[in-house]
């Protein structure tokens, strides 16, 4: 471990000490394998990440044959549940969409009743059953989104830090699913999200590095992850927060403390991106004086 890991490694665990919830912390260097974890294997409530293993099992299916992309589908009133998403505001009965439309806002815009409609169609146990297959052992799928009746009976999807690092460096590396399937999944992971769902990596990140993330947020609990497509030295990071103060109204103050922690670590790939290991600056174009 270098001095400079070393020293990113302090100021995470400094972040994490002085905030009031519960901090949890995973980094992967893709180039040399160098990790690093506070509370990594501690469980959180997943939220809206759990939709990235949904995403998998539909472009599996696709590869499949089983599942036409393109496929109209109408949207029905049954499909409709609150929270995030913009489907909930369309006229049910109406609105027809192709079936990767589904996907699109699923990921894109967070979308519950598109998300909702897929794990009907997928199936839970199958998705569940794709995601033991990589590997994660408390990662799990155990409600639709927004059913507080099955939240209520002690129903909720959870992961660590550890597993979505683990997650992600399979869609990155393509051990245990094809390269159809990790390659579409990147593909919709990196296209652009709108608020919330954008997530506090990429408040940390330069608009003009790369990023294939998927956020998330409930009651108490909030999570980003991703792969930061750094020149030179991707890596992938997840951050998660629960036990939010009530005070924090908003998660203003959960928000901030977590985009904190994603400058400290994009800070540090950056500079090691762009230096040599014995700390000289190594960006191309730059004509070294002696």
């Amino acid at each position: 471990m270098s001095l400079l890991f070393s020293k990113l490694c302090w100021r995470l665990e400094k972040v994490s000490e002085n905030y009031e919830g519960v901090i949890g912390i995973a980094i992967k260097d893709l180039m040399n394998g160098e990790s690093f974890m506070i509370n990594g294997d501690e469980i959180f409530p997943v939220a809206s990440t759990i939709k990235v293993p949904i995403l998998i099992e539909f472009y599996k299916r696709v590869e499949e044959g089983k599942l036409n992309p393109v496929k109209p589908v109408r949207y029905e009133e049954a499909q409709r549940v609150s929270g995030s998403g913009i489907i909930k505001t369309l006229t049910a009965g109406v609105v027809t969409m192709p079936m990767i439309d589904y996907a699109t806002l699923m990921i894109n815009v967070s979308d519950n009743s598109s998300t909702n409609y897929l794990i009907d169609l997928l199936g839970m146990d199958k998705i569940n059953s794709t995601i033991s297959e990589l590997g994660l052992r408390e990662t799990r799928l155990a409600r639709k989104m927004m059913d507080i009746e099955a939240f209520r009976a002690g129903k909720d999807s959870f992961t660590t830090p550890r597993e979505l690092v683990i997650l992600f460096e399979e869609l990155h590396k393509s051990a245990k699913l094809s390269r159809f399937v990790c390659e579409e999944t990147l593909k919709m992971l990196k296209k652009p999200k709108e608020g919330i769902v954008q997530g506090v990596i990429r408040n940390a990140v330069p608009d003009l590095v790369e990023v294939a993330d998927k956020s998330g947020w409930v009651d108490g609990a909030t999570l980003d992850a991703r792969i930061v497509y750094q020149q030179g030295r991707p890596y992938i990071v997840a951050l998660l927060a629960k036990h939010i103060p009530i005070s924090d109204l908003h998660m203003v103050g959960t928000l901030s403390t977590l985009t904190e922690a994603a400058r400290f670590i994009h800070s540090y790939f950056n500079e090691v991106s762009t230096s040599t290991p014995q700390g000289r600056r190594s960006l191309e174009g730059v004509e070294f004086i002696t």
